[in-house]
């Protein structure tokens, strides 16, 4: 044990700056989604599901107040304005929350004057709507301070503040919740005032190396480039979002928690494609710069057929996830999980088609492909929810995640045809491999009140991977030298 604990002290110590960055960066996400998906079995069981739902709602929402509010500034163009402007750096920052600040001042206005017709559109009291722009303005800020701390390489604070962000919320959280009332309310106040306190704490840390909250060109600068992005990240979060926001509307609060919790243990392999991601892309760039177009085709495809292995695991065991996270009075949730889940597949594929798009600088496409998906998924939202219910929804998201699949799919063979003369990807393997998947999952949605079928299928996973074993560490030691 401690020759494997020197021999990894040895390992990072040779890293880079960079990629020790990477790795700590990495890791610092994940303890936020951990420990946030750690604490939903705590959640659920503290609040009824009307409640859960009602939180839910809000949380969507927010996620849109994010770009609709503050246009996404931490996100898009923030390390754009760092090479632009080397000389004053901390007066860029500073004056992004300025920014920040000002937008979030300018829309509480609006919703103070309209607060009837928010209210009723949004379908929460107004109280939430303001303290949901105190929430965004605070968690952009902290945002804002993230991309700072990353883009100087300064990791170590970044994961010191991920831990304290990602304990704080449900330290103060749960005990509130417990004592309180409105529990809703409550939830939200608590993790309110933890954004709050870490926006003051390190957001004033920057201002006290500069004051400069105002700057027209650096204000013009940031407007200009994040404004043409807004509807590409709207859509983005409306096909994450408008779902349970509509399940809400159309249906219940308590429906929308159900709902959510499916959608909580569905996308959990997220978490992983999300990372995989990351740590393909600089390996891609460098494959596609050297014209060495072989690997990428099959490499894209045993990292999808990985994936479809374990979204399949991921159906076999939906009960059992679901019964870790939430009490009985969610258990129906579990039928939408493996359509949820099956999901996550066309998300990594749609995302390995778009990193092609992105090398060859054709970023037009990812915004018609990702407005497309969005319109589509409300559209479908509005028509089927009102008739067949809130599990509708599961169906929903997996065909736009499809048609954006399907999108990015047909533009970067496209795109690579036009550039290299090739088509990169093998489209046979990939769509038999997906439509497999669906098929699949669809099926396991209606076998759980059969243990024995489920099971039985579970066992026959737990071989395919046994027997595979060697391939699979292979192929994982493959995507970890990615980096080298």
């Amino acid at each position: 044990m401690a020759s494997i604990i020197n021999k990894l002290k040895d390992k990072y110590a040779g890293l880079s700056q960079v990629r020790r960055a990477a790795l700590w960066i990495t890791l610092s996400g994940f303890i936020l989604r951990g420990i946030s998906f750690i604490t939903v079995p705590i959640f659920t069981r503290l609040l009824t599901t009307d409640e859960y739902g009602s939180f839910s709602v809000y949380q969507s929402w927010e996620s849109i107040f994010v770009y609709v509010v503050t246009l996404g500034v931490a996100y898009g163009g923030f390390n754009n304005g760092m090479v632009r402007y080397p000389y004053d750096r901390e007066g860029y920052t500073t004056s992004v929350m300025g920014l920040i600040c000002t937008m979030g001042a300018a829309w509480a206005v609006i919703a103070v004057l309209f607060h009837d017709q928010a209210s009723a559109f949004m379908g929460m009291p107004d109280s939430y709507i303001l303290l949901m722009l105190v929430e965004v303005v605070a968690s952009e800020i902290y945002d804002v301070w993230a991309c700072r701390a990353r883009y100087d390489f300064e990791y170590k604070k970044v994961v010191a503040a991920a831990v304290v962000l990602a304990v704080g919320v449900p330290a103060l959280g749960i005990p509130v919740v417990v004592i309180a009332q409105d529990k809703v309310l409550a939830r939200i106040v608590s993790s309110i005032l933890i954004y709050l306190a870490m926006a003051i704490a390190l957001g004033g840390a920057i201002l006290r190396r500069s004051k400069r909250l105002f700057c027209w060109n650096y204000w013009k600068f940031t407007l200009t480039f994040n404004i043409p992005l807004l509807p590409h990240y709207l859509s983005e979060v409306l096909l994450n979002s408008s779902d349970r926001i509509m399940i809400g509307q159309f249906c219940s609060a308590s429906e929308a928690g159900i709902y959510s919790i499916a959608y909580s243990a569905g996308m959990l392999m997220a978490i992983l494609t999300g990372s995989l991601n990351n740590t393909v892309i600089p390996w891609l760039y460098r494959k596609l710069d050297s014209k060495d177009y072989s690997p990428v085709n099959r490499t894209g495809l045993e990292i999808l057929g990985f994936l479809a292995v374990a979204i399949l695991l991921m159906d076999a065991l939906a009960p059992d996830v679901v019964a870790i996270l939430a009490p009985a009075k969610y258990g129906e949730a579990m039928e939408l999980v493996p359509v949820i889940a099956a999901s996550v597949f066309f998300i990594y594929l749609y995302s390995y088609c778009s990193n092609i798009e992105f090398f060859y600088e054709e970023t037009k496409i990812a915004t018609v492909a990702s407005i497309v998906a969005a319109a589509l998924n409300v559209v479908l939202n509005a028509i089927f929810i009102p008739i067949f219910g809130y599990r509708v929804a599961g169906y929903t998201t997996l065909v736009c995640y499809i048609a954006l699949a399907i999108n990015h799919y047909y533009f970067a063979q496209r795109i690579a045809k036009e550039k290299t003369g090739l088509r990169i990807l093998n489209g046979k393997a990939i769509w038999i491999m997906a439509i497999f998947l669906t098929i699949a999952s669809i099926v396991f949605s209606g076998i759980y009140a059969y243990p024995i079928a489920r099971y039985t299928a579970l066992i026959a996973i737990v071989v395919l991977l046994a027997a595979k074993k060697g391939v699979i560490l292979a192929k994982i030691k493959e995507v970890r030298t990615f980096r080298t």
